[in-house]
């Protein structure tokens, strides 16, 4: 088995390391933390790929579950997840592959670059966000692929955790960043101590 949890990272944060971290203990393996470098359905991030990829293996080096991933960063074009999973999947063609999202992202599956293509390459673990319930189309795609387990088969299931994720968003992060508020309860040290030192994410004297 091996865990793929996808991301900007913009910055990463406590609730992403918490999500991945349970997710490796329930999936028993190691789990790969891939950086979008270039997320073509959102707006650009807000710092650029090389700090960004630089704070997540901070983050990372203090968790041997967690290994930082940067295959996007040297891919040409938008960062499309089936893109990437697909090539992991012929780098790893006989490993359970397992993708690793949030409850909120699952909800717009449907409108993601080849998600059927995904469900044939992968299995789905959902994190559950707080106040986030699967609904819609994606609770139809849920009812039909849900496992109690994904060790049965390499792809095409759909785990929803029970564990509730931690209450915390990058774009909440940076908004405290950008007002000066304390974000010591909400980043590892050593990527608040990064972003200090660099001044990420600080509102500039125009946006005052």
């Amino acid at each position: 088995m091996i865990g793929l949890f996808g991301g900007t990272f913009d910055p990463i944060h406590n609730g992403h390391l918490h999500g991945a971290l349970t997710a490796a203990g329930v999936l028993r393996c190691q789990v790969r933390m891939v950086l979008s470098a270039r997320p073509p359905h959102r707006p650009p991030p807000v710092a650029s790929v090389d700090h960004r990829w630089t704070m997540l293996k901070m983050a990372c080096a203090a968790h041997p579950e967690l290994l930082p991933d940067g295959r996007e960063m040297h891919r040409p074009g938008g960062s499309y997840t089936v893109d990437t999973v697909e090539a992991m999947r012929s780098q790893w063609p006989g490993e359970t592959l397992c993708w690793i999202i949030g409850t909120d992202a699952f909800n717009d599956i449907d409108t993601w670059c080849s998600w059927r293509r995904l469900l044939d390459l992968a299995h789905l673990l959902l994190l559950p966000r707080p106040g986030v319930v699967v609904v819609g189309s994606a609770l139809e795609i849920h009812e039909r692929r849900r496992r109690v387990g994904l060790t049965e088969a390499p792809a095409g299931g759909i785990q929803l955790l029970d564990e509730a994720m931690l209450p915390v968003s990058a774009s909440g992060v940076r908004q405290r960043l950008a007002t000066g508020s304390d974000v010591t309860d909400l980043l590892p040290a050593c990527v608040n101590a990064y972003i200090m030192r660099h001044e990420l994410y600080a509102r500039r004297p125009l946006e005052a």
